[in-house]
């Protein structure tokens, strides 16, 4: 029977405020999507101690995700190159990635919206745009009107 030693309580956080986070894969798992593609599910820590899954899948229109990842986590990548990925081979990487928060079945989580390069981590997040304004004309009193 297994045994531990207890402590106080605390909760782990579910999700964290919208932002750029140091993550670990701390699994990843070969397994196949829905629609039938081969695809790594990453299971992946926040530097604040919550937990996430991000997919990566073997789609050619989702071939530069799979890219991004490679790069924020540190691999050279080189367009053209034949690249063979195993789950293994990315437990225990880490890199920034760019997570916000998404409500699902009436529970927020996170997902990850981009994964930043050591170059795209030095620029600021884009802010929100703004909607356009339409200029308000200038009311004209008579005493100025100049004849």
């Amino acid at each position: 029977m297994p045994t531990y030693n207890a402590s106080t309580p605390t909760e782990r956080p579910d999700h964290v405020e919208p932002g750029d986070y140091e993550v670990e894969v701390i699994d990843a798992v070969e397994t196949v999507s829905k629609t039938g593609h081969e695809m790594i599910e990453l299971k992946l820590k926040t530097s604040a101690g919550s937990y996430l899954y991000d997919f990566l899948v073997f789609i050619p229109n989702a071939y530069w995700k799979i890219d991004s990842f490679r790069a924020a986590t540190g691999e050279e990548v080189a367009p053209e190159d034949d690249v063979e990925i195993t789950g293994d081979d990315l437990i225990g990487r880490t890199g920034t990635a760019r997570l916000i928060v998404e409500e699902y079945n009436g529970k927020k989580r996170n997902k990850v919206a981009a994964w930043l390069t050591p170059k795209a981590e030095r620029m600021p997040a884009m802010p929100a745009a703004k909607p356009a304004t339409q200029p308000q004309p200038k009311s004209i009193e008579d005493d100025d009107i100049p004849f």
